[in-house]
C-alpha cells in the first residue's frame, strides 16, 4: 500500500539492498497485520493510520545530512572562515526557500512550522529585512 503522497515509506532508502529489504520487511508486516484483521475496511484505514505516523517521524540523520548538503557548498567557497552573519544568511535561505519535490513541494519550512502562506520569496523577504535593519548596505 502506498502513503498518503503516493511513495512507500522505504522510498527514501538510496542503497538498493537496503530499499529491498525494507520493501520485504514492509510486505511480511502487512502479512501479519492482515491475518490480524480480517476485515478489508478496518486494514486499509489502520494501514494508512501507520502510514501516516511513519510520516511525521523526523529522522535525525537525514536533518543533519539535509543541513550539511545546504552549508558545505558555502563552506567550501569561503576556506570554512565563516562568520554569523553568514550562517545567518545560510539560516534564512533555508527557512524561507520553497521545496522544488516531495511531500512538502510547494512549502517553504516556515509555512509547514507556522501554517501562514508565505506570498514572497525568500530573497524578497532578505530585501525587507535589510531595508528595515541595515538600508545604508542597499544604498551603495
Amino acid at each position: 500500500m502506498l502513503h498518503g503522497n503516493g511513495e512507500k515509506p522505504h522510498g527514501k532508502l538510496k542503497k538498493s539492498g537496503r530499499k529491498k529489504r525494507a520493501q520485504e520487511q514492509e510486505q511480511f508486516c502487512l502479512d501479519i497485520a492482515e491475518c490480524l484483521h480480517q476485515q478489508e475496511s478496518v486494514d486499509a484505514a489502520i494501514q494508512q493510520e501507520v502510514y501516516s505516523r511513519l510520516d511525521k517521524i523526523v529522522q535525525s540523520s537525514a536533518l543533519v545530512e539535509c543541513i550539511n548538503s545546504i552549508i558545505r557548498p558555502y563552506l567550501n567557497t569561503c576556506k570554512n572562515q565563516v562568520n554569523q552573519e553568514f550562517l545567518n544568511l545560510i539560516m534564512h535561505y533555508h527557512n524561507y526557500r520553497r521545496y522544488r519535490d516531495g511531500v512538502r513541494k510547494n512549502k517553504t519550512p516556515m509555512e509547514i512550522l507556522t501554517g501562514k502562506k508565505q506570498t514572497k520569496d525568500w530573497i524578497a523577504i532578505l530585501f525587507e529585512i535589510i531595508k528595515e535593519k541595515k538600508p545604508e548596505l542597499l544604498t551603495s
